[in-house]
Order: C-alpha cells, then sequence, then structure tokens
C-alpha cells in the first residue's frame, strides 16, 4: 500500500527522483503510520484510516494517515492534491498493539537523548531535509518511547507544523529548554548551529549526573547492607536473647531494653512498620508536589553537611550552562530566565532566578541584581556582570558553567574520599552498638557470679 507525497518545500528534490522514488518514499509513508490513540495535541483521539485516491496524474493512490475524524482525513487528503475515493478505518491487528505501562519502560534516558540531538544536529547540517532525518533517525534508534515520539513528530511536521511546535507535544521527551532551544534556531535559521550547542550542554550534563550517581551509588549501597543487617538481627537474633534473659529475670540494662523493644515491635507489628513506612512516602511525595513543600525540601537540600556545597555547585552548573546555550541562541534575555528557572532543578533557586528576571524586566542591571540574592556567590556574579558590560554574556556563563562543573568533579572525588571512613565508623557503630547491648547482661551475670 502507498501513502501520498506530501506537499513540502522538498518536493522539488523528491520529484527530481522520478515516480518509482515517489512510490517509494510513498510505501515508507505508510508502514510508518502512527498508531492509535490521544494526540498530546488537543485531547483527542486519533483513529488510522485506510485511503483510496486518484493523483493529479490520474493514478491510484491507497494509503493510510491519522486524523481525528473521516472528514478531517478527507480535507488533508484534498490539501494534497489528492482526490478521495474511498476512506474509512485501517483494520487493526491486535497482536501487533505495543503495551506498555506508564512510567515503565517508556523514559528516554539523557545520554539517548544527547546522542540524538548530536545527530540530528549532523544530518541537518549536512542539508538532509528535515522530514527525511526524521525519518532516519526514527527507524534507526534502539528506545521504543524515543521512536515512536519521532515518528509522531515527523508526521505533525509533515502535516504543516513546525519543528518546534512539534516536539513540544512530547514533553515527557523535550522538555521546555530543548523546545526553546529549538524555537530559537528556525527563527535565526541557524538550526544546525543550535542543535549542535544544545548536544554539548546535555552530554556535560550527562556527565555531571553520572559522576554525582556513581558518588551516590556506593552509600547507598552501604546504607541498604547495614537496613538488612539491623532487620536480620532484629528479626531472628535478638528473639533468641529475649528467651534466655526471661528465664533470667531481673531488670536489663536500658539499650538492652530498647533494643528488644525494637525487635518485638518487628515481630509483632511489622504490618504497622510497614504501613507507616508506605503512608510516610506518600504523604512525602503529596507534600514534595505542593510548591510550599518542594521550596523548602529543596532549600534545606543546599544546607546540609557534605551533601549541599554538592547539590549548590550543581545547580549553578546547570544555571550557568543553561544561559549561556539560550543567550547564545537568541533567546530574548526575560525568556532566558524564564526557561532556566523551569529547568535548573530547584525551587529555591528558581524563585530566586523569578526575582531577578522580575527586576531585570523593570531595567535594573543582571549583575547588580544578581548580587542581591544570596545563593549566587560574588565571583560568578563579577563574570556576569563583565559580560554583560563587554557584550560577551553568553561567553562569560559559558564559563561559569564550566567552572561550577569543574568543581563538581573534584567535590565528588572529595566526597567519595570523606563518605567511605564515615559509613565504616557508622557501620561498625550500629552494629558493635546492638552486639554490646545484648551482651551487657551476660557481663553482669559473670560479676555477680565472681
Amino acid at each position: 500500500m502507498t501513502a501520498p507525497t506530501t506537499s513540502r518545500p522538498t518536493t522539488a528534490t523528491a520529484e527530481s527522483s522520478g515516480r518509482a522514488a515517489d512510490a517509494r518514499s510513498n510505501r515508507s509513508r505508510a508502514r510508518r503510520a502512527p498508531a492509535d490513540g490521544p494526540s498530546r495535541r488537543t485531547g483527542k483521539t486519533f483513529s488510522t484510516f485506510a485511503y483510496l485516491a486518484i493523483d493529479t496524474r490520474g493514478q491510484r493512490v491507497e494509503g493510510q494517515l491519522v486524523a481525528a475524524s473521516s472528514e478531517e482525513a478527507v480535507e488533508r487528503l484534498r490539501r494534497q492534491q489528492l482526490r478521495p475515493v474511498r476512506v474509512g478505518h485501517a483494520k487493526q491487528n491486535i497482536l501487533a498493539t505495543d503495551f506498555s505501562i506508564p512510567g515503565i519502560g517508556d523514559r528516554v534516558k539523557g545520554r539517548e537523548l544527547a546522542a540524538f540531538t548530536r545527530q540530528f544536529a549532523t544530518m541537518v547540517g549536512a542539508g538532509i531535509p528535515l522530514i527525511r532525518t526524521l525519518n532516519v533517525l526514527g527507524k534507526q534508534g534502539d528506545n521504543a518511547t524515543l521512536t515512536k515520539t519521532l515518528n509522531q513528530v515527523r508526521f505533525d511536521v509533515e502535516s504543516g507544523d513546525s519543528l518546534s511546535k512539534a516536539i513540544a507535544r512530547h514533553p515527557r521527551v523535550f522538555d521546555h529548554l530543548y523546545c526553546s532551544m529549538v524555537a530559537a534556531g528556525e527563527e535565526s535559521g541557524a538550526l544546525d548551529q543550535v542543535l549542535l550547542q544544545l548536544a554539548a550542554s546535555q552530554e556535560r550534563a550527562v556527565s555531571v549526573r553520572h559522576k554525582l550517581r556513581s558518588a551516590m551509588s556506593y552509600p547507598v549501597a552501604v546504607l541498604g547492607l547495614v537496613t538488612i543487617v539491623i532487620a536480620i538481627m532484629l528479626r531472628f537474633v535478638v528473639p533468641r536473647f529475649t528467651a534466655i534473659y526471661a528465664d533470667l529475670g531481673g531488670t536489663l540494662p536500658l539499650p538492652t531494653r530498647l533494643l528488644i523493644g525494637a525487635s518485638d515491635l518487628l515481630v509483632e507489628r511489622s504490618w504497622l512498620i510497614l504501613l507507616g513506612l508506605v503512608g510516610g512516602y506518600a504523604g512525602l511525595r503529596r507534600w514534595l508536589a505542593t510548591d510550599s513543600g518542594r521550596f523548602r525540601w529543596d532549600s534545606v537540600k543546599l544546607r546540609l553537611p557534605l551533601v549541599g556545597p554538592l547539590v549548590h555547585k550543581t545547580v549553578l552548573a546547570r544555571f550557568g550552562r543553561t544561559m549561556a546555550v539560550l543567550t547564545a541562541a537568541g533567546v530574548p534575555v526575560l525568556d532566558t530566565f524564564a526557561i532556566t528557572a523551569q529547568t535548573v532543578g530547584n525551587a529555591a533557586v528558581s524563585r530566586a532566578l523569578d526575582r531577578v528576571r522580575d527586576a531585570v524586566q523593570r531595567g535594573e542591571a543582571i549583575g547588580t541584581t544578581l548580587l542581591t540574592e544570596p545563593l549566587f556567590p560574588a565571583t560568578m556574579v563579577q563574570l556576569i556582570s563583565v559580560g554583560e558590560e563587554s557584550g560577551t554574556l553568553d561567553r562569560m556563563l559559558s564559563i561559569v558553567g564550566d567552572t561550577f562543573e569543574d568543581e563538581v568533579a573534584t567535590s565528588v572525588d572529595g566526597f567519595s574520599a570523606l563518605v567511605e571512613p564515615l559509613l565504616m565508623a557508622l557501620i561498625g557503630v550500629v552494629v558493635g552498638g546492638m552486639v554490646i547491648s545484648l551482651y551487657l547482661p551476660m557481663f553482669r551475670i559473670i560479676d555477680y557470679v565472681q
């Protein structure tokens, strides 16, 4: 089956390849028709329609397209200079339907999106038409979600939408920063250069996240192991000593009584502990979903010992890198602050950026306003002020991003070197304290016998 040749600015190239190339392109488009489902654009339910039409050369054209109704399908065929003969719902093969659970296996990782952006920029810079580029990248990706999204984006672009408008319908894959950068590239006519800058920024962000996760994986693993050891001791070891001490009589030392009480709670009220953990987690998630809860939690993270400075530097690195990329792309300064506030990843810093944006809108200088915000170091503000005065703001912001990314890498190394002995000391205190608490009554019995 074949689909029509879309009337786009690149049709001159397609026509020069002859009717055979057109037919191959049409068949390829028919096979890649998006599946039925609700549209992210309007919330309507779209369906796949099979059609039979006559083209301008009088030849029969068969294929499939996705539309909200048969009337819309007919109108789109007419816009493509096709005369509809028959339009109806396409037969669906349920065995070929893709099933997925939302939130599980449907995410696009940062490194996958960065690799796609790099390839996208290369192909656009080489002069390959946009539709063909999306088609090629949509077929060669390993991530099913990204592949499906690119096919939907290609379909929307073929229908006449701009690239930035098409990707904006997929916020789970392309965030606000990505869409704004693409829009700026389209307006300036330098989409390939903007995509290259975006790809470089994404690759650096992925590198920073990888370092942070590597630094945190060891403490999390050790704390998880300690929790398992404590649970095993409370569940199986402490009850044996409890039975022995019950026959001896007398008053047990306070540490031993506390340990036995914790063991009894775990053995007899495990359902209550589980309920408390689940309820606490659900309550925490709900609290963090509120603006005030998120702001307080992010403010606390910036003040935590050891972790706080690392989080602060990571946020500042993201701020500098995002601002630099947007400024270099020609995005207006007020929009740059608004987008950065949404993507910086910390509610406390986001509110500070909103205040800076309001001040800049009133006519104040960026550097002067940043000095009033304690979350931004003075050295960083001085660099931004110099860039603002000399007209090299994007360069200075890039230096800010590079500087704090280097500091994050250094802090991660220092954090890893410091956390390891602290965790070893914690394990010794917890496990050793439990063992001593269990044997304290025996020490007293030995002293009494002697």
